[in-house]
Parts: structure tokens; C-alpha cells; sequence
């Protein structure tokens, strides 16, 4: 069955099956609602329900506040209509950048760097993401948070990791070259870093999760702040690892900043640092008195909350960007 969706303030109407959610029946009479991970982890897609039935499918608890719950709030990525409905959502502009791959450089034996140069001026904040276009794919986007605050040469700076099968990934790693074009949609994301905060920052990344977590640790740096900065930065094993030498040197050279890499692999005999991530955060401090910023998997966010949450944090002082690996 079929239902008319209606959004507000932009006034667009589309119909909806009800086996298909907000996100992806707009999708499908090209209609594009604000959105990243399309998976409940992220909430890019929050909206308002105005009017009308629907069911939510299950997504990350603390993506929606008891405010936002009271005032009808939802997550259209995983909201179903069950009947004609209002809704308050944001559309995206239809602007897109034009980019060219300026370079491409081997991080670790699945990870590449992507540098890209946009011919026009990309206006993002530090902690977000941007949606790459796949080559040759129409409709296929894929999303990576900028590695660097906003430079000056206007140059972007991502973390690819090669997925299986992925499209966007293959092509990448195995096809794409310098001087290749890549279009990208605009900037997106609320993960940032609070500059009219002083508490001491936590940082927890797992994988290429690390790229947003290293450009918000650089806008403290550029900012000239001195708050205490620790950063757990978990992969599997040691191979999985990169940036570690300039995660070191920025320990040595500003006395605020501590990393601390932790490692799954139970069985490397030869890896003498901690191992597992979130009961190495456990392990070593008390972290009420933190902002805490969180990068990696909804799983990995999940329990990180859930973590924090037992030791005291309050929800508030909690920012997370979870990810889920599509390629």
C-alpha cells in the first residue's frame, strides 16, 4: 500500500510504499532528504512527524533525546508510514563540486589517503563528511569525513578503507588515478569539535574512524588550546595500523596530548602496548569531567556509550560518528 508523504517546509509530496522508509522512497522520486549512514546510526535524517502513522524501525538510542522523543521526533531512515503523513525534514541542496583526485597514497595494506582538489571553494567544518559520487554508478554515493581541518590551499584529505566487493573502494584502489574527477555532494554532519568547551577531550577511533578524530585533534592545536587530549585509537592487529609515528610525534611535541593504540589480536606475541580498546578506556581513567568524541562502528559506538554512560558521563558531553562500511 501507497502513501502520500508530505515535507515541510520545502512542500514536496511523494508517494511511499510501506515497506520502503522515508529516506529511500524520497530517494526513489529524487527527492534528497538529509541523510549519511542510511543504517539508524547517525542521525542526519532526523525529522519531525507533523501528522500521520508510522513505525520506527530500531536505531542508536541516544541518536534522539527524551526532548526530541516527546516532541515527535524520528529517524526517517528507519521510519515506515502507515498512513498519509506530514513531516518536517530537511532537503539538501542540489549543489555539487566537481574534484580531481590530486593524489593517492598508501596508508596501510587496506587503506589509501585520498587527496582531492574541488574546483570550487568546499565549505565544510572540521568533524564532517562529504558524499562522493561512484564513477560510472549514477545514484551510487558513498560517504568520508575530511582527515584536516579546512586548509588553505583548499585541498580534501580522506581515509578509504578497501571493502570487499565495494564499488566505490575497487574502483579506488585498483582503477582510479591522479587527475581523475570525483564529484561530491555537499558537507554534512553536527561532529565537532566545541571550542567554547575547556574540559579535557577523550577520544576514542577504531580503523579509518581515526580521520575525523585527527582533524579535530588539529583544530585543537591550530585553536592553541591546552586541554589535556587522550586519544585510544584500536585496530585489529598491527598491520591494520596508520599515522602512528605522526599520533607519536604530536605526544612528543605538545605535552597535552596523549595515544594510546590498543590491538584485538590476542594472540601477536609481539605487540607489548594495550589490547582491546574499551577496556583499555576502562582500565585507565575516570572520564566524567571529559568531552568525549567517539568514531568507528554503530557496534563500537554502542558499547562505547554504554560504557561511558556506567561511568558517570552524562549524554550531553557525548558527540559520536558512526559509520557503517558500505565501500
Amino acid at each position: 500500500m501507497e502513501f502520500e508523504i508530505c515535507l515541510e517546509p520545502s512542500g514536496i509530496c511523494f508517494m511511499a510504499d510501506e515497506k520502503q522508509n522515508i529516506v529511500e522512497a524520497a530517494k526513489a522520486h529524487d527527492v534528497a532528504i538529509k541523510h549519511g549512514c542510511a543504517s539508524g546510526s547517525c542521525g542526519d535524517c532526523k525529522g519531525t512527524i507533523l501528522s500521520g502513522d508510522s513505525e520506527q524501525g530500531p536505531f542508536m538510542p541516544l541518536l534522539l533525546s527524551p526532548a526530541e522523543r516527546a516532541a515527535g521526533m524520528g529517524i526517517l531512515c528507519k521510519l515506515y508510514p502507515r498512513s498519509p503523513m506530514r513531516l518536517r525534514a530537511e532537503v539538501i541542496s542540489e549543489n555539487i563540486w566537481n574534484s580531481r583526485i590530486v593524489s593517492l597514497t598508501r596508508l596501510a595494506w587496506n587503506v589509501l589517503e585520498l587527496t582531492l582538489k574541488p574546483e570550487n571553494a568546499y565549505p565544510y567544518r572540521t568533524g564532517q563528511y562529504a558524499r562522493m559520487a561512484v564513477p560510472d554508478h549514477p545514484n551510487q554515493w558513498r560517504s568520508y569525513s575530511m582527515a584536516t581541518p579546512p586548509q588553505e590551499h583548499g585541498e580534501l584529505v580522506f581515509h578509504v578503507r578497501e571493502f570487499p566487493g565495494g564499488l566505490f573502494s575497487q574502483w579506488l584502489f585498483h582503477q582510479a588515478q591522479c587527475g581523475d574527477s570525483i564529484t561530491l555532494g555537499p558537507p554534512q554532519g553536527d561532529f565537532a569539535l566545541h571550542p567554547e568547551q575547556n574540559r579535557p577531550l577523550l577520544c576514542i577511533a577504531a580503523g579509518t574512524g581515526l580521520a575525523p578524530i585527527e582533524a579535530i585533534i588539529q583544530e585543537s592545536i591550530l585553536l592553541g588550546q591546552s586541554r589535556p587530549v587522550h586519544l585510544f585509537y584500536g585496530a585489529k592487529k598491527q598491520a591494520d595500523f596508520y599515522h602512528l609515528d605522526q599520533l607519536q610525534q604530536w605526544a612528543q611535541q605538545y605535552p597535552q596530548i596523549t595515544v594510546t593504540p590498543t590491538i584485538s589480536d590476542m594472540g601477536d606475541r609481539h605487540w607489548t602496548g594495550a589490547r582491546r580498546l574499551l577496556p583499555s578506556v576502562a582500565a585507565r581513567g575516570h572520564w566524567q569531567d571529559h568531552e568525549i568524541y567517539l568514531c568507528g562502528s554503530p557496534g563500537l559506538i554502542e558499547a562505547a556509550i554504554d560504557l561511558l554512560l556506567s561511568h558517570g558521563v552524562s549524554h550531553e558531553h557525548i558527540h559520536f560518528d558512526a559509520f557503517a562500511p558500505n565501500g
